[in-house]
């Protein structure tokens, strides 16, 4: 029951900017939060059932609750973490790797460092799509509901590498950029996760939409979206070697274009999506109240009624005006 209550608190907890926790940030290498006594949680067949739903049903409400996320990805991966464990001790990076088990984030990897390269290597076109899309390299170490200290750091990895394919591919952070990268990932790694993922921003995706078209605006989505999917999981079939056991702490200052064709991912997009294009806030109307922010229909019933509450008048009054 205690992964029951782990996983409602989970649920409750506010969500932290990009999924964070004080722990993940003092560890230099979260393997060693890994192997503390205790760290890990048993969860038998229908723990995992119940976690797994629950997660998926929440991503589906909110996308951006990453702590869902990790839940997801751990409890749906039994059946498939073993063959990535063998894909990684296959090759001599991936064994160096799972020796050493090196953490990627702002601790370990000196971003200005590889700001400093020159243009078009890995290392500094990676850095500016963290700058481009307002993203971090933090907050990915968590693996409870792994049984082991390999499937653990498995897991680790291939979340923090996860951004790496996004510049392989050319994609941002946008649902749109998400779920061709997770068509990739569900082609190469076969994890149920990422088809879960992709699944799930489809029907996001058809459902903006059809909200585009009740707006009377060009609806494009779903149809960029039907010329990248067979891109990415055609790529994602035909990759060289297994990315699970690449060592990218080494390849830095790899050319981007040169990278791409070692992995045989050099095939250009059908479609050309902007990866360094800032992401877009929500739109609409905004009321600020007691320093929280509403959209939408909120703030419409805030505008209409938001004066009868004291603390209305206040955060107008708090607020600073607008340049």
């Amino acid at each position: 029951m205690s992964v029951l209550r782990c996983a409602a608190h989970a649920v409750r907890a506010p969500r932290r900017a990009l999924h964070t926790s004080a722990r993940c940030l003092i560890d230099r290498h979260a393997h060693e939060e890994h192997e503390r006594p205790g760290y890990a949680l048993p969860t038998p067949f229908w723990e995992r059932a119940l976690l797994g739903v629950g997660s998926a049903l929440g991503l589906l409400v909110n996308p951006s609750r990453g702590d869902l996320l990790t839940v997801l990805t751990q409890v749906s991966s039994f059946p498939n973490i073993d063959r990535l464990v063998a894909q990684m001790r296959a090759t001599h990076e991936g064994r160096r790797l799972m020796a050493a088990r090196p953490s990627i984030n702002s601790r370990t990897i000196d971003l200005e460092a590889l700001w400093a390269l020159p243009d078009e290597t890995f290392g500094k076109e990676w850095v500016r799509w963290l700058r481009a899309n307002r993203v971090g390299p933090d907050g990915r170490c968590e693996a409870r509901h792994m049984p082991t200290l390999e499937t653990r750091y498995v897991i680790q990895r291939y979340r923090e590498t996860h951004d790496f394919y996004h510049v392989l591919l050319g994609m941002p952070t946008s649902t749109l950029g998400e779920t061709v990268v997770k068509y990739f990932e569900m082609a190469h790694m076969h994890l149920p996760v990422a088809a879960l993922s992709a699944v799930g921003g489809s029907l996001r995706l058809v459902n903006d939409d059809r909200r585009a078209l009740q707006r009377r605006e060009h609806a494009q989505l779903t149809a960029q979206l039907q010329q990248l999917a067979p891109w990415a999981v055609r790529l994602g079939r035909n990759v060289r070697l297994p990315l699970i056991g690449i060592e990218w702490e080494r390849r830095w200052e790899q050319p981007l274009a040169e990278l791409r064709t070692e992995l045989g991912l050099d095939e250009p997009p059908p479609v050309v999506l902007d990866v360094y294009q800032a992401p877009r806030f929500a739109s609409g109307a905004r009321t600020h109240v007691a320093g929280r922010r509403f959209y939408g229909w909120p703030s419409k019933v805030w505008e209409r009624h938001g004066h009868k509450d004291p603390r209305h008048a206040a955060s107008t009054e708090s607020r600073p005006a607008s340049p």
